[in-house]
């Protein structure tokens, strides 16, 4: 009974850190006349911590370091690319931000056509079953793109 109990109180110690996975993104797309583009990629912030304490991206699973959201903004920053015409659209990373179990990264660019593609790789590299939805609001118009397995660019209609 001793070690039932020890046994449950460890789970229970550890789970808040490897429970609740999601392994979904939402990322927003909003793109305004002037051809300024602001994004908001939401990730679910226990799947981020997991996933890079495993592949030994962050030394402990905590995203609330500096250090630690850096390395998410350089991953989404590899990882989610928008193209036009004239090539990949350059996306500043302005700010990643951990609201209760979320954590948010703000990024913004300017787009000197309309967006061809879209290619959103996030964790997909470290987690098999990740999905990625990414909403590209233009014009008012909403199209929602979603990306898992070994989805590649997908193109805007």
């Amino acid at each position: 009974m001793l070690a039932a109990s020890l046994a449950a109180g460890t789970f229970a110690y550890i789970s808040p850190a490897f429970a609740h996975r999601l392994a979904r993104t939402e990322t927003e797309v909003r793109v305004q006349a002037d051809g300024k583009i602001e994004v908001t990629h939401i990730y679910h912030v226990h799947d981020v911590q997991r996933a890079f304490f495993e592949a030994g991206l962050i030394d402990s699973p905590d995203l609330t370091p500096l250090e630690a959201r850096a390395r998410l903004a350089l991953h989404t920053r590899d990882h989610f690319k928008l193209r036009s015409a004239d090539g990949d659209i350059t996306l500043d990373i302005i700010d990643a931000e951990i609201i209760g179990h979320h954590a948010y990264l703000y990024q913004e660019g300017i787009a000197s056509g309309p967006i061809d593609s879209v290619s959103a790789t996030m964790l997909r590299d470290l987690i098999s079953t990740q999905i990625n939805s990414v909403n590209l609001i233009i014009d008012g118009e909403t199209t929602t793109l979603d990306f898992s397995g070994t989805d590649g660019s997908k193109r805007i209609s």
